[in-house]
């Protein structure tokens, strides 16, 4: 009669390598499964965060290394026009201007990597009293003689009282609301595509 093949110790050291590969494979599903969460929370091609987000009160927390993710410029140069959007998560993306802060808000999936919905406030220095104001409270004027960063300034005020001493001032052709734009008002304003990158030239 024929003796039946393998044996007890064979298959006591089959049962342990199947059971080490049974936990590998478990280790390795949750390794990856923690990556990915990981990556998707918090790891984005596009540019740099602040170093430090706004404070509890909407101030700008700038430090030298922050850059303005549309033109590059450094944000601690132009503290006069500085502004901000920050995230869902609390983070914030800082701007040299108001322009620049403007073309995000409008375009994030272009200049920030975002989608509009993880956009929680955008804030800007108020022209008076350089205070840190909600930019969809304010109200902006473009076409006065003010030149920011990146050329005429789009410039926040706190009130029609404000509104009305600046325009004495400083003049002003357009008033609006950050509510109010969109790519066809941007381009009445400033004569360019709000999806263009600075530098960049219009095509005919």
């Amino acid at each position: 009669m024929r003796k039946a093949e393998g044996s007890p110790e064979m298959a006591r050291w089959v049962r342990v390598l199947q059971q080490l590969f049974g936990a590998t494979l478990l280790i390795f599903l949750v390794l990856t499964i923690s990556c990915a969460k990981g990556n998707n929370a918090t790891t984005h091609s596009g540019p740099a965060l602040a170093l430090k987000s706004l404070d509890a009160t909407g101030q700008m927390q700038i430090s030298e290394q922050d850059r303005c993710p549309v033109c590059g410029m450094q944000i601690s140069q132009h503290v006069k026009f500085a502004s901000a959007i920050q995230l869902d998560d609390d983070s914030s993306f800082y701007f040299c201007g108001t322009g620049c802060m403007m073309k995000a808000w409008l375009h994030p999936e272009i200049f920030l990597d975002r989608d509009k919905q993880s956009l929680r406030r955008a804030v800007a220095p108020e022209y008076f009293g350089g205070n840190y104001i909600d930019a969809l409270s304010a109200l902006w004027v473009a076409g006065s003689d003010v030149v920011g960063p990146m050329g005429p300034a789009l410039v926040p005020l706190q009130d029609e009282a404000d509104l009305e001493t600046f325009k004495v001032r400083h003049g002003g052709k357009i008033t609006f609301r950050l509510s109010e734009l969109d790519d066809m008002k941007w381009k009445e304003i400033t004569g360019k595509n709000a999806t263009m990158r600075p530098g960049e030239k219009m095509m005919d």
